[in-house]
Formats: structure tokens, C-alpha cells, sequence
């Protein structure tokens, strides 16, 4: 039994539809707890004090349409406000930044002027990688304690079933989620996102840029 501790966003994901199949894999959903394989942003990670082993989503979150003087983020103190922040002293900005739980709100308020830019999930809208502007590793990634190659399969085989059956998958996904998610952003992802298993090298650099921000 491949026992799993993730967080509920889109690192899950494949994770989850590997279950269609594979019955030998128990997740819990959240933060607290040891197990074979522990899935988080790769920010969380960090946070966490967690090795990252591999990266398995790239692309996740993205600024829209580009850095702006107000700036709308999703959720105060997630992985996408400390790589806004980050990014803000790269480029030596001080955009002022309003934060929401609500992506869709976010989209609402740039469309009506309300900021000129957002940070939200790349299935909500287009914009700039985390990766292109701030040349971090990966958006999730894996810690993994146990079984590499039991990880690796079953990860993967999630994946190719993403792809493979989106609708179906999606409909699978979202009915054992302990949060709320609209189907369609799970069956987007794999469209807009790149799902992977990538052993990462040295990310020195990446873990003392999130020291400095969380």
C-alpha cells in the first residue's frame, strides 16, 4: 500500500485518478503527518522543511496579462504570494497588492478595472509562468520517503489517465476532493499545465528565495 499525504489543489490530481485502477494507494488530504509520499506546492515544500525530490507541475500559476501597479493575488500567504512578492523585489517594483480567495473574482476585478493585473491558476487565465519570470523550478512537487518507483508508476499512470479521459477523470477527481472544484478546471489542467515527474538537481537558490518570503 503506497500511503499518500497531499494537499487538495491540482498536485493531487493525478495522484487521485490513479485510483481508478490502482487500488493499493491511501491519500489523506493535508498537512499534518508522515507517509510514503507527501504532494505539495513546491513552495509548501520548502516551507515545510521537506526535501524536493521531484517536480510534478510546471505552469501552474501565472501572472495576467503581465506585473502591474495593483495587483490582484489569490490568498494572502500561499505559494503564489511569496512568488509575487519575490518577484516584485527582482524587478524592483512596488505594485500594491489586493488579495482574494476567489479567482474568479480576481478575473471579474481585472476585466472591470479594479487592477491591472492578476495572479490565479493558469486555467483561469492566460498569462506569464512563475517559471518564465521568476525561473522557478516547478509550481507542485513530491517528497517522497518510501517507494520511488511505486511513486513514479502510480504518479504517472495518473497522469496518462488525465489525458487520456478528461471528462472522466475530472467527474472521478472531484468526488473525493474535500474541497469544492468545478470539474472543468481539473479536465483543463493537463491542457495548460505540464504534468511530469522531473527529479530535481540543485534548488539552493529556489529554497532561499522562499526562506525569504514566507
Amino acid at each position: 500500500m503506497l500511503k499518500v499525504l497531499a494537499a487538495p489543489g491540482p498536485v493531487s490530481y493525478p495522484m487521485i485518478a490513479a485510483t481508478m485502477r490502482n487500488h493499493d494507494i491511501l491519500i489523506d488530504f493535508g498537512k499534518e503527518g508522515k507517509a510514503d509520499v507527501i504532494l505539495d506546492s513546491t513552495v509548501s515544500l520548502v516551507r515545510r522543511g521537506l526535501r524536493l525530490d521531484y517536480i510534478t507541475i510546471k505552469g501552474l500559476m501565472v501572472v495576467s496579462p503581465d506585473v502591474g501597479n495593483r495587483m490582484g493575488v489569490w490568498r494572502q500567504g500561499s505559494a503564489a504570494d511569496v512568488l509575487t512578492r519575490a518577484l516584485l523585489d527582482k524587478k524592483g517594483l512596488k505594485s500594491q497588492l489586493v488579495y482574494s480567495d476567489d479567482m474568479g473574482k480576481l478575473k471579474e476585478m481585472l476585466q472591470n478595472g479594479e487592477v491591472d493585473s492578476i495572479v490565479v491558476a493558469s486555467v483561469i487565465s492566460k498569462g506569464k509562468t512563475f517559471e518564465e519570470l521568476l525561473g522557478i523550478p516547478g509550481s507542485c512537487g513530491v517528497h517522497v520517503n518510501g517507494d520511488r518507483e511505486g511513486f513514479i508508476s502510480a504518479y504517472q499512470e495518473g497522469i496518462d489517465i488525465m489525458k487520456q479521459d478528461p471528462q472522466g477523470s475530472a467527474e472521478y477527481v472531484m468526488k473525493r476532493l474535500p474541497v469544492q472544484v468545478n470539474p472543468k478546471m481539473i479536465s483543463d489542467l493537463p491542457k495548460v499545465v505540464t504534468l511530469l515527474i522531473e527529479r530535481t538537481s540543485d534548488y539552493s537558490d529556489f529554497e532561499q528565495l522562499v526562506k525569504r518570503y514566507i
